[in-house]
C-alpha cells in the first residue's frame, strides 16, 4: 500500500485522503459491499462481490481492499480513484483510474492488473483517445480537477464518458 501511494504521489503530486479499509477475506469484503449496496438502494446478490479485490466509496471517502485477493495494481487502481475529481461522472472516473493504473504499472509486468475487455472497450479506449488529443500532462491535471475540457468538441465515444451516469448506461443498453 505504501509503495503504491508513494508511486501515485510522485506521479500526480498528491495522494488520497480517503480512509483505507483492509479486508482479510471474502466474507469481510462481502460485508463491506452489502452495507454499501443497501445504503445506496442497490439489490444484494449473494456471492456477487466474491471476485472483488477492491472498491472505492466516494460518498464515504473510503477505499476497501481485499488483502487475500489484491495485487499491487489493484492498490494503485483504488488509490488513483481516491485522488480523482469527485465531480466527474462515474464512467469517466473509472476510465481515468484504469488508464493511469496501466500507465503507472506498464513497466512492471507482474504488478500490472489488466481490466476486463469490456472495461477496456467501454472506458479505457476512449480515455486513451482523450489522452492522445489533450496530452498526458493535461489529462493528469484534468483528472485532478485542475483543468477542464470542452467535451462537445471531442469524438462521440469520448464525449459519452462526460454524460450523466444514467444517460451513459441507458445509451449503452438501448443503443441510442
Amino acid at each position: 500500500m505504501e509503495s503504491a501511494n508513494r508511486m501515485i504521489g510522485e506521479y500526480f503530486g498528491v495522494t488520497t485522503s480517503f480512509d483505507i479499509l483492509i479486508c482479510r477475506g471474502s466474507w469481510e469484503m462481502e460485508v463491506q459491499v452489502i452495507s454499501r449496496k443497501e445504503s445506496a438502494g442497490i439489490a444484494f446478490v449473494p456471492g456477487g462481490s466474491a471476485k472483488l479485490a477492491g472498491m472505492t466509496d466516494y460518498g464515504l471517502g473510503e477505499i476497501v481492499i481485499r488483502l487475500d485477493k489484491a495485487k499491487f495494481g489493484h492498490y494503485v487502481h483504488e488509490l488513483v480513484h481516491g485522488i480523482l475529481a469527485p465531480n466527474l461522472p462515474h464512467q469517466l472516473r473509472e476510465g481515468l483510474a484504469w488508464y493511469f493504473t496501466l500507465k503507472l504499472t506498464e513497466g512492471h509486468r507482474y504488478a500490472m492488473t489488466l481490466p476486463p475487455s469490456w472495461v477496456e472497450e467501454l472506458y479505457v479506449n476512449p480515455v486513451k483517445k482523450l489522452a492522445g488529443i489533450v496530452g498526458n500532462e493535461f489529462l493528469k491535471d484534468f483528472a485532478l480537477g485542475k483543468a477542464s475540457v470542452e467535451d462537445s468538441l471531442l469524438p462521440a465515444d469520448v464525449r459519452d464518458l462526460f454524460l450523466p451516469e444514467e444517460v451513459f448506461y441507458a445509451k449503452r443498453r438501448y443503443g441510442e
